[in-house]
């Protein structure tokens, strides 16, 4: 369950391939969908990549093998040591991404109009440059190539055959918040909802919808209810991003994409959202919340008491009732997080940073001593956004170097910036008020009885009704 390098460090073209490839063997192995399907997907995919079936098979004994990550095919290459400035290394690969048709001379000759970069340009050949974009995936094969990428078809199932087998993500606008300072924020939730039962598993707003918020609502889940088979999300770009794409490798979690602009795809979350739009949020506006603390303790209340104890009208089921009765007899179906530490450190965001002549990196405004390196030395720095505290320094070859604490501290969280302007607060409603303190006061007394889920209980239960029947 590790990260073992920077996913970031992999070409923009060998990333995708290597999505296509998953997304491939996911489907083949995916036995709700019929054998005509996949025999479709197979020979599309071979007709496009100009492959044969037999490595196809090889694809899937790969996967078989080592999980999702057996499909990566890409080894880090270190730049060319003949371009040794590094800005200038940058640039240049920075110039082939925008425009993949620049040859060497129009690369040249735009850098010999900067400044900066014209007397190092003037320095290196043609053939020097032409090898260091060969060493980088940037041939003049490959970058024309990259101009005609085809996106990967995305398949899908929607009758997952018990809990947690498939898990449905999405994220929706929150309501706006009038704090205790005046000052008026918008929210957004970040939701999770069984496909089997149609339970909330997790939910929780957020002052923005960036990466780490999405991130965080995600490990609450897991760490909740287990690791799920397969999740089923949209486009959006918290959920396809390098950082997420390795979480989801490393817990083997495959991923399913539906098409952009086909919103009708995902029915059962949708339909979750409506409810929470028109139940939850609407009375939430009109109750007088101040912090998204607040908001967040209405919304836990509102999902345990009210969403997942109310019949659904297509399953004549609770959410609570068919989540417990779909869990697997099978208790390796459902797995579960065994190392905790190793799980919180798989949601650490990476950066770089210099190490000054003070002996210290500086993060958000923060500054941390670092004793392991010399000053001027540029290392690695893994940080929980939500708690700076504490933050992980390591090499440039991913080597744990130490753990330090601020010296200084500015910020305990890593800043972040809403864009959308502001909503005028609506009038206060007094009954909606009242229905969520009596929400939270009764959700409350149900957390005191019953704190954490206990899987076996759901089990022994099961079993004495199975017992019962015969």
């Amino acid at each position: 369950m590790k990260i073992s390098f920077d996913w970031n460090i992999i070409p923009e073209k060998e990333y995708e391939k290597y999505q296509k490839r998953v997304a491939l063997v996911e489907t083949l192995l995916d036995e709700n969908i019929d054998r005509g399907t996949k025999q479709k997907t197979i020979d599309e995919y071979c007709e496009h990549n100009g492959i044969t079936k037999r490595t196809i098979r090889n694809y899937i004994k790969r996967y078989k093998k080592k999980g999702p990550k057996g499909l990566l095919f890409y080894t880090p290459r270190t730049p060319s040591p003949r371009i040794k400035d590094r800005k200038l290394r940058k640039k240049i690969i920075c110039m082939v991404q925008k425009n993949p048709t620049r040859s060497i001379t129009k690369i040249r000759e735009l850098l010999s109009l900067d400044d900066q970069f014209k007397d190092k340009i003037a320095r290196i050949s043609d053939r020097t440059m032409d090898r260091f974009l060969s060493e980088n995936g940037m041939s003049q094969k490959e970058r024309f190539r990259m101009l005609s990428n085809i996106g990967r078809k995305a398949y899908h199932q929607f009758e997952a055959p018990h809990s947690l087998a498939l898990v449905q993500g999405d994220a929706r606008d929150g309501i706006w918040l009038t704090g205790p300072d005046g000052k008026v924020i918008k929210t957004y939730l970040f939701l999770w909802v069984c496909d089997y039962s149609r339970k909330i598993l997790f939910g929780k707003y957020y002052e923005n919808e960036k990466l780490p918020c999405m991130e965080d609502s995600f490990k609450h889940m897991v760490l909740r209810y287990g690791i799920p088979i397969k999740i089923y999300l949209d486009n959006g770009k918290v959920y396809i991003s390098r950082h997420f794409s390795a979480i989801l490798a490393a817990l083997k979690i495959r991923k399913i994409h539906h098409k952009p602009y086909q919103a009708y795809a995902k029915g059962k979350i949708e339909a979750v959202n409506k409810i929470i739009k028109y139940d939850f949020q609407k009375e939430a506006e009109q109750a007088g919340m101040r912090t998204v603390e607040e908001l967040n303790t209405a919304f836990w209340a509102w999902c345990e008491l009210v969403y997942n104890k109310k019949i659904n009208s297509t399953t004549g089921q609770t959410p609570d009732e068919r989540f417990i009765a779909g869990l697997p007899k099978d208790e390796n179906v459902i797995r579960r997080i065994e190392n905790i530490e190793e799980f919180e450190r798989l949601f650490l965001e990476r950066t770089s940073r210099t190490i000054t002549k003070y002996g210290k990196i500086k993060l958000h405004k923060n500054q941390y001593p670092v004793q392991s390196k010399p000053h001027g030395t540029v290392v690695h720095v893994q940080f929980n956004p939500f708690d700076l505290g504490e933050i992980y320094v390591y090499d440039a070859a991913a080597t744990f170097l130490e753990r330090t604490t601020p010296s200084k501290l500015v910020n305990n969280r890593a800043r972040q910036i809403i864009e959308e302007s502001k909503k005028s607060p609506g009038k206060i409603s007094q009954e909606s008020v009242n229905y969520f303190t009596a929400l939270r006061e009764k959700y409350l007394e149900e957390k005191k009885k019953d704190d954490k889920l206990n899987f076996s209980r759901f089990k022994d239960k099961q079993e004495k009704e199975n017992k019962n029947d015969e």
